[in-house]
């Protein structure tokens, strides 16, 4: 028996059911753009691009990568606030532009924390904390022995105000009541010219920029900010193995964002495939390579972390460090 012709009563249900659905029910249906702050090659931007390809094969839609250089990642971070929440772009961010870089900057109107999505937490980084040759200390411990017996001889370089690498140099000073005193530089190479010279006594690094230096000795690893590791840190402590930096945990994170108002269908969908890239064997070798703990987890978790380090920079960040608000 062949089926009964709908009535038009019932056609016309079927199209009305059909315009209710929401217009990100397909999603996606064409390209995502992956916004990163900065230029092209370097450790932003070849950890984009290891996370768009097995992603384009998981979504079915091309990820492509934009590089928005500019004002250490804030401009875009601001890109993306603006964008529209359709979940076609999206915003590969750390800790620096989400929350530290307003602390410092009068200039940058948005609030990551608030502003945008945490969709998913990619992984951490630890920086390093090394003395030069020339200083005596040869543990964390030490150094705080030296700098508690000489209050504001001693110092520290990072490379700029408010950055990470200054932050965690603060929350020492603020955690062991120390007072070692801030250098801001301009980047690894004139930090470590002057700390392999003894013009400054320690320094906080990204691992890439010094491992090679580690390796040939000619700088003292002391401690890693977080307990995160790698093979190239193998044997260096987590400054929080100090009992007078106990607790201590600041690595930098990386994570996936959104604008704010992104469909809640739509950030769970990137969390999921983001999590199942993490978990790819071959993004996995590439990310132990560059010491990042590919942490993944869900947005709830994420948020969490967020928060927690916005109150560990509220707590350090004064007048008296360079903090604008």
């Amino acid at each position: 028996m062949s089926p009964k012709p709908l009535l038009p009563s019932a056609l016309l249900a079927l199209s009305l059911a059909g315009a209710c659905l929401p217009a990100h029910a397909a999603w996606p249906d064409r390209p995502v753009t992956l916004v990163v702050g900065f230029t092209a090659g370097g450790s932003a931007d070849i950890l984009a691009r290891t996370i768009s390809d097995p992603l384009s094969r998981r979504l079915g839609v091309p990820v492509i990568v934009d590089n928005v250089a500019g004002a250490g990642g804030s401009i875009a971070a601001q890109k993306v606030v603006r964008a529209r929440p359709d979940g076609y772009t999206i915003f590969l961010g750390s800790s620096s532009e989400v929350i530290l870089s307003r602390y410092f900057n009068n200039a940058i109107a948005y609030d990551g924390a608030k502003d945008l999505r945490a969709v998913t937490l990619v992984g951490v980084m630890p920086m390093v904390l090394v003395a030069g040759p020339r200083t005596q200390a040869t543990s964390v411990d030490t150094m705080l022995a030296q700098a508690k017996a000489q209050p504001g001889k001693e110092n520290f370089a990072s490379s700029g105000m408010g950055t990470a690498l200054h932050i965690a140099g603060e929350l020492i000073n603020q955690q062991a009541h120390v007072s070692i005193q801030h250098v801001p530089y301009k980047g690894a190479v004139p930090m470590l010219t002057d700390l392999i010279g003894g013009s400054v006594d320690y320094g906080f690094f990204m691992v890439p920029s010094i491992q090679g230096y580690l390796k040939d000795g000619k700088v003292k690893p002391l401690g890693t900010t977080s307990k995160t590791s790698c093979a190239v840190l193998a044997g260096v402590p987590a400054l929080s193995s100090s009992k007078a930096l106990a607790g201590y945990d600041f690595g930098i994170w990386t994570g996936i964002f959104t604008p704010k108002a992104v469909p809640d269908d739509v950030a769970g969908k990137l969390n999921r495939e983001i999590n199942a890239v993490l978990r790819e064997p071959q993004v996995a070798e590439k990310l132990d390579q560059a010491c990042i703990e590919h942490v993944g987890g869900t947005q709830a978790d994420f948020e969490r972390l967020i928060r927690a380090d916005v109150q560990k920079v509220r707590q350090v960040a004064t007048p008296e460090i360079g903090a604008v608000r």
